[in-house]
């Protein structure tokens, strides 16, 4: 006769918990002030227990990037008193039994065709483990609107990621919808959706789009049928497919035809000194109604359940207000941080720009690469020079570096070079990856010539 036995036992478990208020952090930090503002707006809106209070305006000056970033909010006076079943009588929702779901105040973001970020990591926690999910939000956050990867694996990976385990989630979310994103060269994005339409590397779609992209779009193709032994209709064929292949997937979903930059930090000369200010003028001030704290401190004889459930509304409320406040330091911190180190460009311009990747801008700090990476995303900043994404002020792949600041640089190296051994342009190449920039011999040949340097083998003296 079989018997069940039943035993209680004992297993050690490791796992990872995630504050809430870190949870909200992390969301906070990668979205720019105007959405900010927004979602905001819509807590106030959505959340009665939730109150603003609107910034004082200066009575010095307009400009917007004049105000104290530190300021904190005045006290405002006590709110007018509402009955909590007038207020949550409308919310379907809400159940006062002891299954009560925990409310989240980022579930009241309004219902919005969703963004590129946003399509991305759903699909990336529907496959990625804890560990892979860390290198999943990284990569993502950094990835831009038409789907371009904005830093490379090895700038992701830094000294705590292997590059093997950078590589290999990057490969997954090229293959999420939309398909090709996370594309760092202009044949990428291609020759990803290639393999995801079931086209090998042996395939002539593919080795055309790898090898003879430039010339696709000649009115020649005899050399390139001949070449790869192939007739006339099975090159009209492969053209066709190519020609469908979405170049920049990203855009599908980024609605840039209509976007709007609204720079998140301003550089502003003030009294002879250049001043580094995060842009919040308009951005509501929240705190959670006093009533309501008075509420659940004085025991009121309101229902045990909506007791709770004020409180339970009350925490997330707290949450939130505080990952506000950590995202505001944490901000400002880097934004003065950018203005001591690149104090010489904000004065002199462009030729003054020093180079510095993101791994040593965040070993200065003392803070993770990936905290620096996710605050650089999306965000914009006003100096005297102009609008620049922040992350231009960070080394990066060439498509994200300023034409200028690579011409200057070509510039300096010839004129330092030793006149009777002048540089190649594959020696270009390697002083130019020390410093960060990473180039091609074949644009620097290009870029070479547009500024008037010849070759090196005219160049000897």
């Amino acid at each position: 006769m079989n018997k069940h036995r039943h035993e209680l036992q004992y297993r050690p478990e490791l796992r990872q918990y995630m504050l809430p208020t870190l949870v909200y952090y992390l969301k906070l930090i990668q979205i720019p002030n105007l959405e900010l503002e927004n979602y905001l707006r819509h807590e106030v809106e959505t959340n009665p227990l939730l109150e603003e209070t609107l910034p004082e305006p200066s009575a010095e000056t307009d400009d917007p990037g004049e105000e104290n970033p530190a300021e904190e909010p005045k006290e405002e006076s006590e709110s007018v008193d509402v009955s909590l079943l007038e207020l949550f009588a409308e919310d379907t929702t809400i159940n006062f039994g002891k299954e009560e779901r925990q409310l989240d105040p980022l579930d009241n973001v309004p219902a919005q065709d969703e963004k590129l970020y946003d399509i991305l990591m759903r699909q990336a926690k529907a496959v990625f483990n804890e560990q892979d999910m860390e290198i999943a939000g990284i990569i993502i956050s950094n990835i831009e609107d038409d789907g371009h990867l904005s830093v490379s694996p090895e700038e992701i990976s830094g000294e705590k990621l292997a590059l093997e385990d950078i590589l290999r989630v990057l490969k997954k979310i090229q293959h999420f919808e939309p398909v090709g994103c996370a594309w760092r060269d202009t044949k990428e994005p291609l020759l990803v959706q290639l393999c995801h339409l079931g086209h090998d590397e042996d395939s002539v779609e593919y080795i055309l789009v790898k090898n003879h992209l430039i010339n696709l779009k000649g009115n020649h193709p005899r050399e390139i049928i001949k070449k790869l032994n192939i007739d006339v209709a099975r090159f009209a064929k492969a053209k066709e497919i190519i020609m469908q292949l979405d170049p920049k997937p990203g855009w599908r979903y980024s609605g840039a035809t209509s976007r709007y930059v609204s720079p998140d930090f301003f550089i502003r000369w003030r009294d002879n000194k250049l001043c580094a200010v995060l842009s919040e003028e308009r951005m509501p001030r929240i705190h959670i109604r006093r009533q309501y704290l008075d509420m659940v401190k004085s025991k009121s004889n309101a229902p045990k359940e909506e007791i709770d459930f004020v409180k339970q509304r009350i925490q997330s409320a707290q949450n939130l207000i505080i990952a506000i406040d950590q995202r505001r330091k944490t901000l400002t911190r880097i934004i003065n941080s950018i203005l001591e180190y690149q104090r010489d460009f904000f004065e002199k311009g462009y030729n003054f720009l020093k180079p510095i990747t993101m791994t040593e801008f965040a070993k200065q700090l003392s803070v993770n690469t990936s905290t620096i990476s996710r605050a650089l995303a999306n965000k914009y900043l006003e100096s005297p020079w102009g609008i620049h994404k922040l992350k231009f002020f960070f080394t990066a792949a060439v498509s994200d570096t300023d034409k200028r600041i690579i011409f200057k640089k070509i510039s300096e190296i010839v004129e330092s070079e030793d006149k009777t051994s002048p540089l190649s342009d594959t020696q270009i190449v390697k002083k130019l990856s020390r410093q960060g920039i990473i180039i091609s011999r074949r644009t620097i040949s290009k870029y070479r010539d547009l500024i008037g340097i010849p070759a090196h083998q005219f160049r000897r003296r």
